[in-house]
């Protein structure tokens, strides 16, 4: 074996060229060598080359923290105690409440923006016909449909709230049924769809006169705000508390499942209401005409946390035609519907300025859930069962 390589290194030495044959497969032999090397380790697949992995260190993840909660809301509105955050209440209190006359002729029906009032007053303009006083502020329905005629005994209920009532005309009277002396007496603050266009109140294409009158409420916030008309209101709020759903479990509980109201006649007519009891809700759902009572916007049916009943006296205008007068200054029997119960007992208003208050048997001024708050003004005779 020395002898071969001595006799190999000989050869080499004697020619140049030799030496670089030598060296060229030399470098071929490693060439092929890494190839093979590479091939095993599968860098090559498929006659194309891929490129060599490298590792990677993996960063470290900072866990993102854990969000707080939102607070819940705090601050009570004044007509519905619904709790408001402080800069939604701040935004509502910069403007006055809006008391809207809503028309429920049968064939006005249905009205569209009633479920968004924070309150609601009913009762019988004339010949057993309801309407509605549905007084907006913290609620904010936009265009609402059907607007109709003043009453002189609604312009007490929206005095008491300092809101600015809307209307579509009014009834005029030689006595004390007259809507205009009565404005001015009370110095209300008022707007009249026969004196303001579009964009405050439009017609409605697809309604029969005079049950067509849309009102934009939010428009007339911006009139108001024109006119200098803005908050905060001068409002004597009720009180107010959480649902309490456990007292119709109570023994003994005067449990109130169904209202029924048959203002001006029987619980038959056209005008009569039921409302059902609802637990889920802690409310009660409202039917008129047999039927449920449906908002014409969103198709729901309207629905209210309190339901207060006040028996009134009622008696002709006396001025030849069939206006109504009501006694809504005084005070008289009333019941209110909540938490699924009925608690007896009276109403209060010492004057026009005063807010109306209801009083449970022992006096004891009563606490109403937190909600939308019907208050249904039953004349005296008229009938109430529960």
């Amino acid at each position: 074996m020395r002898d071969r390589l001595r006799q190999l290194r000989s050869w080499l030495a004697g020619d140049r060229r030799r030496q670089a044959a030598a060296a060229g497969a030399a470098a071929l032999l490693l060439l092929a060598v890494i190839v093979g090397a590479l091939a095993g380790a599968g860098v090559f697949s498929g006659g194309s080359p891929k490129a060599a992995l490298t590792a990677v260190a993996t960063p470290t993840l900072t866990p993102s923290p854990t969000p707080s909660p939102t607070p819940p809301p705090t601050e009570p509105t004044l007509l519905d105690g619904v709790l408001v955050y402080p800069e939604q209440l701040a935004r509502i209190q910069g403007r006055l409440p809006l008391a809207v006359m809503f028309d429920n002729f049968v064939g006005a029906r249905p009205q569209v923006g009633l479920e968004k009032a924070d309150l609601v007053f009913e009762v019988v303009a004339e010949g057993g016909i309801t309407r509605f006083l549905g007084v907006f502020w913290r609620g904010e329905p936009g265009r609402i449909v059907p607007v109709r005629s003043a009453r002189v005994y609604y312009l007490d209920w929206a005095a008491e709230l300092d809101a600015i009532y809307v209307h579509w005309g009014w009834a005029k009277s030689s006595g004390a049924a007259d809507v205009p002396s009565a404005i001015s007496r009370l110095g209300l603050r008022h707007f009249d769809g026969f004196f303001l266009e579009s964009p405050y109140f439009l017609r409605a294409p697809d309604r029969a006169g005079p049950h067509d009158g849309i009102a934009d409420t939010d428009a007339l916030w911006n009139l108001a705000v024109e006119r200098g008309w803005t908050g905060p209101p001068k409002i004597e709020a009720w009180r107010f508390k959480d649902d309490q759903p456990e007292r119709a479990g109570a023994a003994g509980a005067p449990v109130a499942p169904t209202v029924d109201l048959g203002f001006g006649g029987p619980f038959v007519s056209d005008y009569s209401v039921r409302w059902q009891y609802d637990a889920k809700s802690n409310g009660y759902l409202r039917s008129q005409s047999g039927a449920p009572h449906k908002d014409g916007g969103s198709g729901r049916q309207l629905q209210a946390k309190n339901v207060a009943v006040m028996i009134a006296n009622a008696r002709s205008a006396g001025d030849g035609t069939a206006h109504l007068l009501y006694d809504t200054v005084g005070g008289g029997n009333a019941v209110v519907f909540q938490d699924g119960i009925a608690v007896p007992g009276t109403w209060a208003k010492p004057d026009t300025s005063s807010r109306t208050r209801f009083f449970d048997a022992a006096g004891n001024e009563i606490a109403f859930n937190r909600g939308q708050t019907w208050v249904e003004v039953l004349a005296v005779g008229d009938p109430l069962g529960y």
